[in-house]
């Protein structure tokens, strides 16, 4: 599946570059007034407008080449830093579908483990809770009103994984939830079904999808800008906060965008396994079992 979601996003890239260039312009802003400004005058705003009058009362600044040349070069620095963020944003997605290279990769086992200690300790409540709710009903099949409330446990162990963690992020398994939870149900390997169902379900359907992809390339985009305002802060304290916040918005939009993404992969399979088996095999099953899934996934894996 990650292999699909990087194909549909090919597209975004033009996009997204014009989309970060404003963005790009805003950061050279924001450095030319840290260099003027430094650590100890970082909120000085009298000082800025003081720096800002002098530099525009110089000869050289009057010249309309001058002006051309310094508007061009303001354009074109933004353009390098929106290719520059744009690159950090593919190794940033890299990472969220847990791709991570290998001088990383102790620290994504780290990870993982204390993922999986946190979904072990949340399922074992959920598996007590729902033992508690069987030994004690009554004769009416009423619940003790001290029972742990088996529904709100449920959900706790879902927020951390759908299924047991083997990813060291969130969004790296909630994806894979998607493969694992089809071939569950379906018996189907939703990486060799994938674009055999993208070529099937309408385009209002793939609109959906490469909204939703969209949504989520945002969010890793949003992330990349954590790194240059990061740097910044070396010499201009205030973009630290920036850099923190742009951050923390960008980890809840990515997780949101992939929930969103993984539950709309699920529903085409849900609503169209059924015209996938009709396409590919003479069934036309009212219901599509697990030996159906099997049987499609050996044609369509080839032997492989």
């Amino acid at each position: 599946m990650s292999l699909f979601l990087a194909e549909i996003g090919k597209g975004l890239a033009a996009r997204w570059l014009t989309l970060l260039i404003p963005s790009g312009m805003l950061f050279l802003g924001l450095t030319a007034a840290a260099m003027l400004l430094g650590h100890g005058h970082a909120l000085d705003a009298a000082m800025l407008v003081r720096e800002l009058d002098a530099a525009a009362a110089r000869p050289a600044t009057r010249s309309p080449g001058a002006v051309l040349l310094l508007a061009a070069s303001v354009v074109l620095a933004a353009a390098g830093v929106a290719l520059l963020v744009s690159g950090v944003a593919g190794a940033v997605e890299t990472l969220w579908y847990g791709q991570w290279p290998r001088p990383l990769q102790p620290l994504g086992r780290r990870l993982t483990a204390r993922r999986l200690a946190r979904w072990q300790r949340a399922d074992e409540a959920h598996a007590e809770a729902l033992r508690a709710k069987i030994r004690r009903l009554d004769a009416d099949g009423a619940v003790a009103a001290d029972i742990p409330d088996t529904a709100r446990l449920n959900a706790v162990r879902n927020r951390i994984c759908l299924v047991r963690p083997d990813r060291p992020v969130w969004t790296a398994d909630r994806i894979r939830a998607a493969d694992l939870r089809v071939h569950a149900a379906y018996g189907l390997d939703l990486d060799s079904a994938w674009p055999r169902l993208w070529l099937i379900v309408p385009e209002e359907t793939r609109a959906e999808l490469r909204a939703a992809r969209a949504a989520y390339a945002g969010a890793a985009g949003l992330a990349a800008w954590t790194v240059p305002y990061a740097v910044l802060a070396l010499w201009w304290w205030p973009a630290a906060p920036v850099a923190a916040g742009i951050g923390l918005v960008a980890l809840r939009r990515g997780r949101a965008g992939m929930d969103a993404l993984a539950e709309l992969v699920e529903a085409v399979v849900d609503l169209h396994c059924g015209e996938l088996a009709a396409r590919l095999t003479a069934d036309t099953p009212d219901e599509f079992f697990p030996e159906s899934g099997d049987r499609i996934t050996r044609r369509l894996r080839k032997g492989a």
